[in-house]
């Protein structure tokens, strides 16, 4: 099945539909990872891995507690050099995620370590008086660039921190405030990020197709905007669909709309630089998103579905966020890539649900997690208990050669329980837990725990999230009362 669906991607089987055949090997994916918790799994390995977790964040806290105990009293500032320790730590540990979770390896030979913390420090410096914002000027842009792509391509530079300010000046300031501006550039970085593994990048091209690629992030923001007419949306739809079956193409014809025109002209911008076969890739990827969404979101809670369909498409859709990155950054794709991604999607999507229980349950969207307490058909495993698993599995099988595969893992789901407390304002986690039926037993024990010390992890895509969205709205003119989550 996965040689059909490689075939498939780079046009050997023009007559198959990229997103039934995806959707036949996540459907079969899942049969086979519920045919490995029955068999192979061993859910104590992992929960072993979750109790140590918890335990280095209560011994954090614990140490944190006495630290502003002694702070106060002799007027010391060890809180501060003790976060900023964490904060260190915390961008090695998802420095080490992102490699595994896009590359599917321990490390990449052409990624310098270093690299990607000068990114850090630039976005998450430590001292917020002090930061150095690095949309301030295109001088201060390329100075921080070339440090980065190690290339001296100004044109290449200005071009992208041009067509930045352009996203941000198109952007609504309700997208800005709500941290889609964290998501543009964490998307930018990511198809560099692939580039590093690619031979001899060309970085005029690729950090045009960065740019473009970041922006179509927008396409799902305006179908879930409540603010257009849903004949404004179904003609939208149908004209990013026309445009990436189009190719490249000199006539097109975009939407009245700005920001409909901006995103659809970022599609038309990767078709238009990519050669035919990167460019059926990318085409081919996002009709598989695209399709999966459309199929998403025609469920509620009365429709029946399985709990294959309900992960079938979480797999999709998050394994080709990760493809299309890849393949505009020349990274290569191959089988093993490919089941990587489509495994691994899995696993990001449902921690990505989990802390976004309640907006889920507010916008009625549905995922495995609302589906599992709410929908019409009864599901026998619990969500919570497939992510374990699927870390379990994967970690086994595609990651064998990271041996904190699963910790790296552990890691997004405790990311996503202080979001869910941040989010949801519970105090208590184990009312919403129990809502949403969470399994009794050690699971929903050890994930109360971490909730109840939340406070001592480190999120560092959060909070340069936070940071970006500031950044962001005051280009705009002014920081709004509205919270970005996670900081």
């Amino acid at each position: 099945m996965m040689k059909e669906l490689m075939d498939t991607l780079l046009g050997e089987k023009p007559e198959n539909d990229i997103f039934k055949i995806s959707y036949q090997y996540a459907e079969e994916d899942y049969q086979n990872l519920t045919a490995f918790m029955e068999n192979e799994y061993d859910p104590e390995i992992i929960l072993g891995r979750l109790t140590k977790e918890r335990k280095r964040l209560q011994k954090l806290k614990y140490l944190r507690e006495i630290v502003i105990f002694s702070d106060r009293k002799f007027s010391l500032n060890n809180e501060e050099r003790l976060r900023e320790k964490e904060i260190l730590k915390a961008e090695d540990r998802l420095f080490r995620f992102a490699v595994m979770r896009d590359q599917g390896i321990a490390s990449n030979p052409n990624i310098n370590p270093e690299e990607f913390k000068e990114w850090i420090e630039i976005l998450l410096p430590g001292k917020k008086d002090n930061r150095q914002n690095f949309l301030d000027s295109p001088e201060e842009f390329i100075r921080i660039s070339k440090k980065i792509i190690r290339k001296n391509d100004e044109e290449s530079f200005l071009w992208l921190y041009s067509y930045i300010h352009e996203y941000i000046d198109i952007c609504p300031k309700k997208y800005l405030e709500n941290g889609i501006f964290g998501k543009f550039m964490r998307s930018i970085i990511g198809v560099i990020f692939f580039s590093k593994s690619a031979e001899n990048p060309d970085y005029n091209n690729i950090l045009r197709l960065a740019g473009f690629f970041a922006a179509t992030y927008l396409f799902d923001d305006i179908l879930d905007d409540a603010e257009y007419r849903k004949s404004e949306k179904e003609d939208y739809y149908q004209n990013v669909l026309n445009i990436l079956n189009a190719g490249k193409s000199n006539e097109i014809i975009y939407s009245s709309d700005p920001l409909m025109a901006f995103s659809e002209s970022a599609f038309a911008g990767m078709c238009d630089i990519l050669d035919d076969k990167r460019g059926s890739m990318v085409a081919q990827s996002y009709l598989a998103i695209a399709e999966a969404t459309e199929a998403g979101s025609q469920w509620n809670y009365s429709t029946p579905l399985t709990d294959s369909e309900i992960y079938s498409i979480a797999a999709i859709k998050a394994a080709y966020t990760r493809i299309i990155p890849a393949i505009l950054g020349g990274h290569e794709i191959d089988e093993i890539f490919l089941s990587h991604c489509m495994r691994g999607g899995l696993i990001y999507q449902l921690t990505d649900d989990l802390r976004d229980i309640t907006d889920d349950i507010t916008e009625g969207s549905i995922t495995p997690f609302n589906y599992f307490r709410y929908g019409k058909t009864e599901q026998e495993i619990h969500p919570v208990e497939i992510f374990l698993a699927a870390v379990s599995r994967m970690s086994a099988e595609n990651l064998k050669d990271i041996p904190d595969a699963e910790d790296l893992w552990i890691m997004r789901i405790t990311h996503s329980i202080r979001l869910l407390k941040l989010k949801s304002g519970e105090e208590d986690l184990n009312i919403l837990f129990n809502e949403m039926n969470f399994p009794d037993g050690k699971i929903k024990e050890e994930l109360l725990m971490i909730a109840g010390c939340s406070d001592v992890i480190i999120d560092i895509e959060a909070e340069t999230a936070k940071i970006h969205s500031e950044i962001a709205v005051n280009i705009r003119g002014g920081w709004s009362k509205n919270p970005v989550f996670g900081h």
